[in-house]
């Protein structure tokens, strides 16, 4: 039987270790390296892990051993890792990933696995030193790799179309004082960045060389070419080095590309480009006016040409994927013609499983979903309505209905939905139904600033920096993501403010779950606050009120003593950008002079009632 909680902990940065009450567990480095992957990546199936640590033909039964070394490991505390015979395996909630920086790269000692491992460790690192703290995003990443590496050596450089490779290869030659050079051309202490399809380089050309790098470009998409084969085998491991280029991140785009944007259009191409240095690029150089964002003819030649790699039946099933934002039951799978070519799809690096099949990446999703034939994309709709409703998902199949154009009773099907699911489309229809009760407002002073304590955070998609909170959220985000602060023993001033970018389908989300924002209190007594679009300010009972989310956000609250917060995200698609401060009431004799804010009350008279909603 599990314990509730437990304070065991995986550390994410310098030597792997897994620790509990603040001492190190004695555990093989193959058992750290699945925990590890299973904290990052979330549930993965056996026969994946398998293939990842071992690759051979007893790859099972060594994950059956390591994954009983694990179990006893932990038995002697009181836990048990993994239920028998449980396959996708998924992490503990009683195991948390300690993101907490400090010195050394993430997951150290993990290297020399076997090269698929190391493959992916190499990507993971990547993106996390891009987007950890310190110099920003890739010039940071650049810095690392030029610090490491020792010539000579390979370099394997794989993201997806428009990820910037070719220009993250040159800041790399100028850290290290070398000539960038295209091709095996030229010899001596050089950069040689090799495209595919690699015909002008030769396996012996690279195994002489002494002084240069050699940079491989490599597509997150497909399957490792022959040359990429040969180096794996031939060119010594200690001397290789995988790298997957992340997306930019919001901050760093923020700071460069959209730096003078206003917030909404810069959150909008942002979410449609994810990231990706070429595809924004394109995006700012098409004029587009209002919410709709133009897919640009390179970028959709991009990728239509990975797409092509594919068999063309894997091709077509993508496609038909491509209609539904969000992860797929196996019912939509089945409906969508997609069972069968899985496998090619998610060997390929398309589709990626987490519980549930999804898209790796919704931006090629949105591309490639812009670039059906209408005829087409409203079949593809239809089946997935037809999916939707033998599953009694009645907000999924409202929203494949609406996107294949079929008429539909909305007036008669929101009114079969619950509580704030039912304000929220209403307002996103522009029927809007005034709520039973109105928001409680008054004036207070306010006083000395209060540190918010953080208790937790949790989720995808979510980041802390000081006072600012953000979001990014995408339709593979399926879980609720935010953070939860202490109470203070004294009545408290909340404040939000910030900038807030939402694409949710039908307002709610094709979840009819997908709260934009929500700001709870807890203990002694509950309370929440839900921001939905279009909505008139409300409450829907005591303890439960409604606010519009608008796209510049500037609110306070009255906090009571004792109560802890929550802030979190279920949005499906979005941005959200927020500094969160909190003060003291200021003491009646200081009240005249203090400044003074419009607040708003949280209703708390009626817990259960909330719990409905």
């Amino acid at each position: 039987m599990n314990k509730a909680g437990g304070p065991i902990q995986l550390k994410l940065w310098g030597p792997a270790r897994l620790e509990y009450q603040g001492r190190e567990l004695k555990l093989q480095r193959k058992g750290l390296a699945i925990l590890y992957y299973l904290a990052l990546e979330g549930a993965t199936r056996r026969e994946v892990l398998a293939d990842l640590l071992w690759g051979h033909s007893a790859a099972s039964q060594n994950l059956r051993v390591e994954l009983h070394r694990l179990s006893q490991a932990l038995a002697p505390l009181g836990y048990t890792l993994f239920k028998a015979g449980e396959d996708p395996l998924q992490l503990p909630p009683f195991v948390s990933l300690d993101r907490t920086p400090s010195p050394g790269a993430p997951m150290e000692g993990l290297e020399e696995l076997s090269v698929e491992f190391r493959a992916w460790l190499e990507g993971q690192r990547s993106q996390l030193m891009a987007n950890s703290s310190g110099t920003v995003g890739r010039e940071r990443l650049v810095q690392e790799v030029a610090s490491q590496l020792t010539l000579p050596s390979v370099l394997i450089l794989m993201g997806r179309p428009g990820s910037g490779r070719t220009a993250f290869a040159q800041a790399l030659a100028k850290a290290l004082g070398m000539p960038f050079l295209e091709g095996p051309r030229g010899g001596g202490k050089a950069l040689h960045y090799l495209r595919p399809p690699y015909t002008d380089v030769s396996m012996e050309r690279i195994l002489t060389d002494r002084d240069g790098l050699w940079v491989v470009e490599r597509s997150s998409y497909g399957e490792d070419p022959k040359l990429i084969l040969e180096l794996r085998s031939h060119y010594p491991a200690e001397r290789t080095r995988y790298i997957t280029l992340p997306p930019l991140s919001w901050a760093e785009a923020r700071a460069s590309m959209l730096a003078n944007l206003p917030f909404a259009q810069a959150a909008r191409l942002f979410l449609a480009s994810g990231g990706s240095p070429g595809h924004l690029r394109e995006l700012l150089a098409v004029p587009h006016t209002g919410a709709e964002v133009p897919l640009p003819q390179r970028v959709r030649a991009q990728v239509q040409l990975e797409a092509r790699m594919l068999s063309l039946e894997a091709r077509l099933a993508l496609e038909r994927l491509s209609v539904h934002p969000g992860p797929y039951s196996q019912g939509l799978l089945d409906a969508l013609e997609a069972t069968p070519y899985l496998d090619e799809l998610e060997r390929r690096g398309w589709l990626v499983y987490a519980g549930q099949w999804q898209f790796s990446d919704d931006a090629s999703r949105r591309v490639l979903y812009l670039g059906l034939q209408p005829g087409r994309r409203q079949q593809y709709h239809r089946q997935a309505a037809l999916q939707c409703a033998m599953e009694e998902q009645r907000m999924a199949e409202a929203y494949h209905r609406l996107m294949a154009g079929d008429t539909a009773d909305w007036g008669t099907f929101v009114n079969t939905l619950p509580g704030w699911t039912r304000y929220g489309l209403k307002a996103w229809l522009g029927m809007n139904e005034a709520l039973p009760m109105g928001p409680s407002v008054g004036e207070m002073a306010r006083g000395s600033e209060l540190a918010l304590l953080e208790e937790a955070r949790f989720g995808q998609g979510f980041e802390v920096d000081g006072r600012h909170v953000r979001w990014v959220r995408t339709p593979s985000q399926a879980t609720t993501s935010g953070i939860m602060w202490a109470s203070h023993d004294e009545a408290s001033l909340l404040h939000l403010k910030g900038h807030v970018y939402v694409e949710n389908p039908l307002g709610v989300g094709i979840s009819g779950r997908a709260a934009p924002l929500m700001l709870e209190i807890q203990e002694p007594r509950e309370a929440r606050v839900i921001f939905l679009h279009g909505i008139q300010a409300g409450a829907l009972a005591d303890n439960a009120l409604l606010l519009p989310l608008q796209e510049e956000l500037d609110l306070w609250f009255r906090v009571p003593a004792g109560a802890s917060i929550r802030l979190t995200s279920s949005a499906e698609s979005g941005l959200i950008d927020l500094e969160v401060t909190s003060y003291r009431i200021a003491p009646a004799a200081q009240a005249q002079s203090a400044p003074k804010v419009e607040v708003l009350e949280f209703f708390r008279s009626a817990v259960e009632a909330a719990r409905k909603y």
